[in-house]
């Protein structure tokens, strides 16, 4: 029996529910009971799988709250011999997997996730859906049919026509979901300390995918120079040794848990990137995205430069909001040229010069030119933390986590 028993009104109410659901406190919750409740003798979980382990179940229906309440290693391999581990990496968010036709079933029987939960459970076959997945760890929303074989052929086949159905509604609401709470996250937290950085900021992942930055770091991307962003969301840099580096230095990161940096070339003068651990809290995430990305590691790329090199103006323009001959006048200041020469290399007059650096004052929030200098010394800390002795950049240096 494969055709769906639900009336358009009630399908419909569904869909509604999987967005609803994906938005509550305990997410899920509500679209585990309303679906155990159309199809009497079901039980409904969501949980996560870490490798081939069952962590407890995030949210529960028509189950006792004993099932599946602690760790399950999974001694199962599918029909095609891949270990759960492989087949869920395989499988795409929102394909629905049933275990009558993933295991052969006189193995599936003889599982200890079988013979020690399901079966004393009342339970024989499990249909999951595929909801997320970080890495060896996804998150699924399962269905858990009934031992009684007329009950279960009953079922089953309805049941995964209507997961079917839901799948790309349950992927789409927790996409935006995570999207609200990130963005959320970034407004009452990520935005005033991240923009109080003075420094240019990028945060990554370990493969270098561009996550977000504060606001200096979104204006040099947006600038594409040094970094542009691929089409699956990674940072390069103009040359590919370059890129290639950068990478190496995340995974040394990742390992190390050092600062890293390197130094790359420009359309102005060179820039210095140190590379550190971040690590934002996930004190008010919900259970599912706490499982697959808790553990997660995140990286901070801060951009600067080195003492021997001239300011770069495009980073001021960057950092500072300022114009490109305002950035140009700033460079000037800093390399300890007078008003008279700037005007003379600029082909402006003295007093035009002069109310540009009124307005970089303003804009830097400064009055003087050693207020300038002492103020933009912060851009020099990567390079010197690249230039010293210790070789930081090169051997790592022990960093404390960014973040809280």
């Amino acid at each position: 029996m494969s055709k769906i028993d639900l009336s358009p009104e009630e399908l419909s109410e569904l869909i509604g529910l999987v967005y609803d659901s994906a938005f509550e406190e305990v997410q899920w919750q509500s679209l585990l009971s309303r679906i155990c409740s159309y199809f009497p003798g079901v039980g409904g979980f969501a949980f996560g799988m870490d490798g081939d382990t069952i962590v407890p179940a995030f949210a529960k229906s028509g189950v006792n709250q004993e099932f599946l309440s602690q760790d399950i290693p999974v001694d199962l391999k599918t029909t095609t011999g891949m270990n759960c581990t492989e087949a869920t990496a395989r499988t795409p968010n929102g394909y629905v997997s049933r275990t009558k036709v993933f295991f052969d079933q006189n193995d599936y029987v003889r599982s200890s996730v079988y013979r020690d939960h399901l079966s004393p459970a009342g339970f024989r076959q499990m249909l999951q859906m595929k909801v997320d997945h970080n890495g060896n760890r996804s998150a699924l929303l399962t269905f858990a049919t009934p031992k009684d074989p007329d009950l279960e052929d009953k079922l089953h086949d309805p049941l995964f026509e209507t997961l079917k159905l839901l799948a790309p509604h349950a992927v789409r609401a927790s996409q935006l979901a995570r999207a609200l709470a990130l963005a959320k996250k970034s407004t009452e937290v990520f935005s005033g300390f991240l923009d109080g950085i003075i420094l240019p900021m990028l945060v990554t992942d370990v493969q270098g995918k561009y996550l977000f930055g504060n606001a200096a770091g979104r204006r040099v991307l947006e600038r594409g120079d040094p970094f542009t962003q691929a089409s699956d969301g990674r940072l390069k840099l103009a040359n590919d040794y370059d890129t290639a580096d950068l990478v190496h230095k995340l995974a040394q990161t990742n390992r190390d848990l050092v600062q890293s940096g390197l130094r790359v070339e420009t359309d102005d003068t060179p820039l210095m990137l140190a590379i550190s651990p971040f690590r934002p809290s996930m004190r008010d995430a919900s259970a599912i995205d706490k499982h697959l990305f808790d553990e997660e590691r995140m990286f901070a790329v801060f951009v600067g430069q080195s003492e021997q090199d001239a300011m770069n103006a495009a980073l001021l323009e960057d950092v500072f909001d300022l114009t490109k001959r305002e950035a140009e006048v700033c460079k000037s200041l800093i390399a300890g040229e007078s008003v008279a020469v700037i005007a003379e290399g600029s082909g402006r007059s003295p007093k035009t010069v002069r109310n540009q650096i009124q307005m970089i004052y303003e804009k830097i929030g400064v009055s003087s030119n050693t207020e300038l200098m002492d103020s933009l010394s912060i851009f020099r800390t990567v390079g010197t933390m690249f230039d010293s002795q210790s070789n930081a950049f090169t051997e790592g240096t022990k960093m404390p986590m960014l973040g809280h």
